[in-house]
């Protein structure tokens, strides 16, 4: 949706890219094309900004976007969509694309505020089971509707064939990603 009177996005970002940009020119393997590269940049920031739109939306409930995806992690897993097994600090932390030690201390945050509760295995008693609490499902059912129109409020600047064009591109983009 280009038009005369429409700066391209080349123009209405070239302030900020320009440095950037010269480092890139100056670094840049040769077989790599520079418009990939740049289109990999402004994914990077862009992700960093609507990161920082949706915590400060999930702020008002006590939470960040990674402790919202482990509680909503639980509530699919108490839904039934991952079967029987209950999330670890191992599939968490693959869930998340973060450390396990990163997830075992998300896990403690959450506790300590009463969000999740361990409790013994029922069939193994080296090991504990993770629930979500009642507060949890509580602070879910507050937060989740604003989490969703934050998610959406990132593509408000784009048409509706826009959307779907971009939805197309992000899951191929996404798919490759996790084929890798």
């Amino acid at each position: 949706m280009n038009t005369a009177d429409t700066p391209s996005w080349r123009e209405e970002s070239a302030g900020l890219q320009a440095p950037h940009l010269l480092l890139m020119r100056e670094t840049l393997p040769a077989d790599n094309a520079e418009d990939g590269a740049t289109a990999g940049l402004l994914l990077l920031w862009l992700g960093d900004d609507a990161l920082k739109l949706v915590n400060e939306r999930l702020a008002e409930h006590g939470l960040s976007e990674n402790k919202l995806q482990v509680l909503m992690l639980f509530l699919l897993q108490e839904k039934g969509c991952f079967g029987d097994d209950t999330p670890t600090p191992s599939s968490i932390a693959n869930y998340c694309g973060i450390t396990r030690a990163s997830a075992t201390g998300l896990l403690d945050w959450l506790e300590k505020r009463g969000l999740i509760a361990r409790t013994p295995h029922p069939t193994d008693r080296r090991s504990l089971q993770l629930k979500l609490t009642d507060q949890a499902r509580t602070v879910l059912g507050d937060a989740l509707p604003g989490f969703w129109r934050s998610c959406s409020a990132l593509t408000d600047a784009l048409d509706a064939q826009e959307k779907s064009q971009l939805l197309t591109l992000l899951a191929k983009m996404w798919n490759a990603t996790q084929a890798r």
